[in-house]
């Protein structure tokens, strides 16, 4: 992985480096680690995930930064929330939140939209939908989720709605997920392709939960090419566990496609 081969040459940069300049090099140490989590995430390997967010937290408070610190909390809410442990998330993501008043705008709605994640996940539905109602406040809508140089820019309106889909989806209400995730999907760049294709997998696990497997397998069948495009494994478990479920349907053409299109997958 190239990043993992740039971190350790910024590792080995950090023991040699003049003091004046051993923040900055700390701090992008921290940086290219938890970009190192975020590709570990997407590659499904939790335990390096976890061990590249724990580098990014030392790092950052080595430094006192707050928002690589917030942002490594971030990171380990999703990795926890990835891996079932919902409570563990919930933490995380209050923690990330301690650093809110110093942060800027983007990085203030990504982690509302986390904690509602989160919490619907944990059962607290109520305070999930407030988050998000919270958290178009800082929507990174200026240039249509274009990347900006900070962390959350990809949080946009957009962004928060495919995540309200998937905490309706949570409260077993599937059919406002449905109706949610209609809406907010076109507003996805489609060069966000793991946005786009998360997005999509929330419709077909929304379908799903509303005994509609010939549309799941529907939704699921247009996400694939995109998943693998986007090279996100994760994603593709998702799928896969999808498939899985709708297995028992296989006299739906639509469901027969899908499977038929997940045949030698490897996760």
């Amino acid at each position: 992985m190239g990043v993992a081969r740039q971190l350790a040459a910024i590792e080995d940069l950090s023991k040699d480096v003049p003091e004046a300049l051993r923040p900055a090099v700390i701090r992008l140490a921290a940086q290219y680690a938890e970009s190192a989590a975020w590709l570990h995430q997407s590659l499904n390997d939790p335990v390096a995930g976890h061990r590249r967010t724990r580098q990014a937290f030392a790092w950052a408070g080595q430094i006192g930064d707050p928002t690589m610190t917030a942002w490594a909390r971030y990171r380990s809410s999703q990795q926890w929330l990835t891996g079932g442990h919902t409570n563990e998330a919930v933490v995380q993501a209050e923690a990330a939140l301690r650093y809110d008043q110093k942060l800027p705008a983007p990085m203030r709605s990504a982690m509302r939209v986390q904690h509602a994640h989160a919490l619907a996940a944990a059962g607290d539905h109520h305070m999930a939908m407030r988050l998000l109602d919270d958290a178009h406040r800082w929507a990174a809508d200026r240039q249509s989720g274009q990347p900006e140089g900070e962390h959350g820019s990809f949080c946009t309106s957009g962004y928060i709605e495919v995540h309200r889909g998937a905490c309706l989806r949570l409260a077993q209400r599937p059919q406002e997920a449905i109706a949610v995730l209609d809406e907010a999907l076109p507003t996805i760049p489609r060069r966000h392709r793991q946005d786009f294709a998360s997005a999509l997998t929330n419709k077909a696990e929304a379908h799903l939960a509303a005994n509609q497997p010939e549309l799941a397998a529907a939704t699921a069948h247009h996400a694939v090419p995109i998943v693998r495009r986007a090279g996100s494994r994760r994603i593709l478990q998702r799928l896969v566990h999808l498939g899985a479920a709708i297995n028992g349907h296989q006299q739906l053409p639509e469901v027969r496609a899908f499977l038929n299109e997940l045949k030698g997958t490897t996760i």
